[in-house]
């Protein structure tokens, strides 16, 4: 079952408006652990039938919701909302160049992950595979490894350059296993590039490492 599934299920089950809170938390109660909360509200925004914006920055997404002014939401019903008007016209350029860019960012970091996974010792010798994009009550590990004593290795990925927030995330990724496990975990950040200002406040956290990626281009022949 997709998020988006889930939702209307939850709508219909509801036949009443209900706030983003009480979606999340039903969501929360019948799929534990499954989507990411950044995920619920992005379904919420991008299957908005009455969202002009979703129809640019979301195309793909089927429309079934109705937000309603006071920010809640209900099932879409065109004989009670009337006909939509929302939608861009038939022809109209409905891809954003910010949304090429979003797509474009997103593929780049699974494969960047893909070749991680597969290449575990480009990094560090002796590092195994544990899991991939692994949920946990304080958010969405991007991969997590072994190192060759047997200690766990959180590994976040970030396409361009890091920001600040990274080291803050990392760091909480590394709280949470060190209040779980009673040890502290080592981190790795991998980007393409790291500010100054990140790798000082990389350098305060024990076991944090830095590695910068660079994308190398190869190209085939695919004339008939």
């Amino acid at each position: 079952m997709t998020m988006a599934e889930a939702i209307r299920k939850f709508l219909e089950k509801s036949g009443r408006r209900v706030t983003s809170e009480e979606v999340k938390q039903a969501i929360n109660a019948d799929y534990p652990g499954q989507w990411k909360p950044t995920t619920l509200q992005a379904h919420l925004y991008a299957c908005a039938v009455n969202n002009p914006k979703a129809y640019i920055h979301h195309p793909s997404a089927v429309k079934f919701l109705y937000k309603n002014s006071d920010g809640s939401f209900e099932l879409y019903d065109e004989e009670r909302h009337g006909v939509n008007e929302w939608a861009p016209a038939e022809g109209e350029d409905q891809i954003s160049p910010v949304a090429e860019m979003v797509e474009t960012s997103i593929g780049l970091e699974r494969d960047i992950e893909d070749h991680l996974i597969n290449n575990l010792a480009s990094i560090e010798k002796g590092l195994k595979f544990i899991s991939r994009q692994l949920h946990t009550d304080i958010g969405r590990i991007d991969i997590l490894a072994e190192d060759a004593k047997g200690d766990r290795v959180v590994i976040e990925v970030k396409v361009g350059e890091a920001k600040d927030s990274v080291i803050g995330q990392i760091a909480r990724y590394l709280g949470w296993f060190a209040k779980s496990d009673g040890k502290l975990p080592r981190g790795i950040v991998v980007a393409s590039d790291f500010p100054e200002g990140v790798r000082y406040a990389a350098s305060i956290i024990p076991g944090l490492k830095l590695f910068s990626y660079r994308v190398h281009f190869s190209f085939e022949d695919s004339s008939l």
